[in-house]
């Protein structure tokens, strides 16, 4: 249904700004799936349902003639539009019921050790094939039957579970880093420490410790990054010793700032004292609270035309924590403009690798900037070179902070568009948020696949 509100929105903004907007391109989603759903209605096994096959098949070639005829003229017929948009909800309807007789059918087959009715099924995959249950059953059952691994299809499969689970891997890796916490210094060691610190290694936010002279210690922390960090403080064991604040205490520290952050009270003066603690940090805020009112501009020049490769809630790599980003095919070079002002707290250009597999994730050059309430903006995928500003640096919406490219975790030149903040139930890993942007269509709240859009 979050697809459905979509097309009303973005019609009715359209109409109100007299703007043009390619209407068969929202039929995109379900043209696809007709190769497929053709291919299926040939085979055996699917000869009960060889009706309902033929008739969607028929409805959609029928549908996009009528979004072809919308996108051509100027005047958009407010009725026919109406029509359009019921006929793509009901086969939306349709095309939900075919995955779900797919997936019935496929079930049967392995269930049965059907191997006709596998290979016909499996030769036009659908959606249900790609989920991770099924994909993982299907492949046991191919491994299992096939041992000479002869359906092209399920190599592809095979492929594309490898490469989850490798992203998968490397992600909780990453996590595993952070998880690797640094040591408390005490006050007379911070200043070596600072002399070779460099801005985002481990050591740029520093903990630093020293006695009270009442038996206790007091803890203070230093953020030498430009930009907003959240710390995280913990403690394995204290003896005779209470904290002031709650354990685990996580905090967020301004950029290039100092502040008092824990004390350790002693208990008992006829007792000794000890402690056992750790800590680590993460760039941003797990306390930003999001201006959703804002209005953030498109990152492109005045006029141009942009077209959305992947929006929220993508098919590939827009899900969980990442929901709530932009993917806009552009070609290597064009120049990227600040979607809100606020300061460059991460600029990276010395890339010149990319790839479609998660190992070129660390390769992605990118401008990152944060904003007056404590949100990130993220820019990546810039091109080697691709940085028109430093960190530090106020920019205002609509300054050029740098140019597109093809670095990083991609399978094609694009840049890739979120504002984020700290997840604030891990206090470790970045979170996407929703956001308003200012088109000249309208406000858009629910950037899909398919969408084109003006700046303004």
């Amino acid at each position: 249904m979050a697809r459905v509100s979509m097309f009303f929105l973005l019609s009715f903004l359209t109409l109100n700004a007299k703007s043009q907007v390619v209407f068969d391109t929202l039929a995109d989603p379900l043209q696809k799936s007709t190769v497929s759903i053709e291919k299926l209605s040939q085979q055996p096994v699917m000869e009960p349902n060889k009706k309902i096959l033929r008739n969607f098949l028929d409805s959609v070639q029928a549908t996009l003639a009528v979004g072809q005829e919308l996108s051509a003229t100027k005047e958009v017929d407010s009725e026919l539009l109406k029509i359009y948009l019921k006929d793509l909800r009901e086969l939306a309807s349709t095309k939900d019921t075919i995955d779900a007789m797919y997936r019935k059918s496929l079930d049967a087959a392995m269930v049965q050790s059907d191997k006709k009715s596998f290979e016909d099924l499996v030769s036009a995959p659908l959606d249900p094939l790609h989920h991770p249950r099924i994909r993982a059953e299907v492949i046991a059952f191919y491994q299992k039957n096939y041992p000479h691994h002869s359906i092209k299809s399920i190599e592809a499969l095979c492929d594309e579970q490898a490469l989850e689970q490798k992203s998968i891997q490397i992600a909780i890796e990453q996590e595993q880093a952070y998880e690797e916490h640094l040591r408390i210094l005490k006050r007379s060691e911070v200043s070596g420490i600072k002399k070779i610190a460099q801005i985002g290694s481990r050591n740029s936010v520093i903990l630093s410790a020293d006695q009270n002279g009442a038996g206790g210690y007091e803890f203070e922390v230093e953020n030498l990054n430009p930009y907003t960090v959240t710390l995280s403080i913990d403690f394995e064991s204290l003896s005779n010793l209470k904290a002031s604040n709650r354990l685990p205490l996580f905090i967020e520290v301004p950029g290039r700032s100092k502040k008092k952050v824990l004390e350790l009270s002693r208990i008992s003066a006829a007792l000794g004292v000890d402690y056992r603690s750790s800590y680590g940090w993460v760039r941003g805020s797990a306390f930003a609270i999001h201006q959703d009112n804002y209005l953030y501009t498109l990152p492109f020049v005045k006029g141009a035309n942009v077209y959305v490769s992947q929006g929220y809630h993508g098919d590939t790599s827009h899900k969980g924590l990442s929901a709530y980003a932009v993917d806009f095919p552009v070609a290597v070079g064009t120049p990227i403009y600040a979607a809100r002002e606020g300061i460059v707290v991460g600029a990276e250009g010395s890339n010149n690798l990319g790839g479609a597999s998660p190992e070129y994730r660390q390769y992605a050059n990118y401008v990152i900037i944060e904003h007056s309430d404590g949100t990130m903006g993220n820019y990546y995928h810039l091109k080697q070179g691709g940085t028109a500003v430093a960190i530090g640096q106020k920019v205002l919406k609509g300054d050029l902070i740098g140019y597109s490219g093809n670095t990083g975790y991609t399978s094609g030149p694009h840049l890739h568009f979120s504002v984020s903040k700290v997840d604030p139930i891990s206090m470790r890993r970045p979170m996407n948020l929703p956001i308003k942007m200012q088109t000249a269509q309208g406000i858009v709240i629910l950037p899909q696949k398919g969408d084109r859009y003006t700046v303004q």
